[in-house]
């Protein structure tokens, strides 16, 4: 069985278009629930169906290396809020977060709950000041504007997926709340983060920009509380059966 420690997250990081999807639906069907698979079927394109379901089959095998229980018998459960969690049937202790992005996945593990990670793809081509005037406080919109055009598009998503980790965190949507946290990048290497919600205390929490290849941004974020996280572990899984150990590199933190 594979050892986290409360100090630890362990990030796993999968290339979708690797898998052979319909060999891996074919051979690995079984581990899907029937609401998963009812799940599926809602999906309109073919293309979301198959992230789905690949989806759901590399969370269970990635949560089986650390409960000893076959990947078909875990089950979800999602809090009111949405945010999805083991059943209290499987290990409640361990903990995870999803993103995915066009082709890309990863999922945090974590023995803390309140954990939330974001993969964006930064090539997108959105209204990124429209966007950023809207849902950004009117420092980072002003900060925003006020860099070369040619480092705009990636201060964005560095800012999105930075705050989006914080509420897939806290497990609460997007709406109403993307200008209530804060971010600023004061020197090399730092994060400063802030809230104008009452209900939260900056200090209770940690925040990372995390490089990972190709176009994409990607954020991290605890609430750890009494426990402070001192390692970040990455995983790259090649196939179902090949994982590769990567060195995690931080770009920021807070």
């Amino acid at each position: 069985m594979k050892q986290l420690e409360k100090s630890q997250v362990h990030l796993w990081f999968a290339g979708l278009e690797k898998f052979d999807l319909c060999l891996v639906y074919k051979k690995y069907a079984d581990w899907l629930s029937s609401e998963e698979i009812d799940r599926m079927s809602l999906y309109q394109s073919r293309r979301q169906r198959e992230h789905f379901v690949l989806g759901r089959i590399l969370l269970k095998l990635i949560l089986s290396k650390y409960i000893n229980c076959e990947p078909s018998t875990f089950k979800f459960h999602s809090d009111k809020r949405g945010k999805l969690f083991l059943s209290p049937s499987n290990k409640p202790s361990l903990f995870f977060n999803v993103s995915h992005s066009h082709d890309r996945l990863v999922i945090a593990v974590s023995r803390i709950r309140e954990l939330g990670v974001d993969l964006e793809f930064a090539e997108e081509s959105r209204a990124i000041l429209k966007i950023a005037k809207r849902y950004f406080s009117q420092q980072e919109f002003q900060d925003l504007c006020n860099l070369p055009k040619s480092l705009q598009v990636r201060r964005f998503y560095e800012l999105w997926t930075l705050k989006e980790s914080v509420l897939k965190a806290y497990g609460v949507g997007l709406a109403g709340h993307l200008s209530q946290i804060k971010f600023a990048f004061p020197a090399s290497g730092q994060i400063d983060m802030r809230f104008d919600l009452a209900t939260h205390c900056s200090a209770e929490w940690q925040s990372w920009q995390i490089e990972t290849s190709g176009p994409y941004a990607l954020a991290l974020a605890i609430r750890s509380l009494d426990t402070r996280i001192t390692q970040i572990e990455s995983h790259i899984l090649i196939s179902l059966d090949e994982v590769v150990l990567e060195e995690t590199q931080i770009i920021r933190s807070f």
